[in-house]
């Protein structure tokens, strides 16, 4: 593996750049050696990454201790080399769930709507909705704080008339809310014909790790 070094180091040498950057996804402990990524290694030749890849396969049990969690599991390995100095340092990145919280208000203009809550005496309505991976629905309503069936399968048309209006404003307020790791919130419509959506979308981000192992010639195998 000494060798192997000394070639990488040798080849990066030429190229005169202070640092190369190639990086692996992992999931659970599982390195996907056989994918490395990064912009830089596409101007590299595919035995000089075989080299870096072959290395950092070497140091996999010492990867996979290094202090990093993540509730997914999912993580990044991530080789820095630094031809000058002669060195690699690996780190590790973790995958964590993030939150963004945002507000909608609106005062509506709905002759059915204000006829509505007139007619029923209805103060205030009150929605929570979550979605994610592409799809996603209103979980419950609730008029005056009392529980409701009211869906998109209602029949009558003071229930259709509430279902399309929260779910019509919700999709204008935050379309693409139910995407990927989407979102969760709350929708409020008063007899006032005011409309507030606490909107929390979620995604998900790359962290960095604290600890980091740093390899040398003298850190390899024969």
């Amino acid at each position: 593996m000494k060798r192997k070094f000394r070639m990488l180091m040798s080849f990066l040498s030429k190229l005169k750049k202070d640092k190369i950057s190639v990086s692996w996804n992992n999931y659970d402990g599982d390195t996907e050696w056989q994918w490395p990524g990064g912009v830089e290694i596409l101007s590299l030749p595919k035995n000089i990454v075989k080299l870096i890849t072959d290395i950092l396969e070497s140091k996999e049990d010492e990867i996979n201790d290094i202090d990093c969690w993540s509730e997914t599991d999912y993580y990044n390995v991530v080789a820095e080399i630094y031809p000058k100095d002669k060195k690699i340092v690996i780190s590790m990145q973790a995958e964590e769930y993030k939150s963004e919280a945002d507000t909608y208000e609106r005062k509506l203009e709905n002759p059915e709507l204000e006829d509505y809550f007139k007619r029923t005496g209805v103060e205030i309505i009150e929605a929570r909705y979550s979605g994610g991976g592409d799809s996603g629905d209103i979980d419950s309503i609730t008029v005056d704080g009392e529980s409701s069936n009211i869906g998109w399968h209602s029949d009558s048309d003071d229930d259709k008339l509430i279902w399309n209006t929260l779910y019509d404003k919700l999709e204008s307020a935050y379309g693409g809310w139910e995407i990927d790791d989407g979102s969760a919130g709350t929708i409020e419509l008063n007899n006032n014909l005011e409309i507030v959506i606490s909107h929390e979308w979620n995604m998900r981000i790359m962290v960095d790790c604290h600890d980091t192992i740093e390899i040398k010639e003298d850190d390899l195998e024969e």
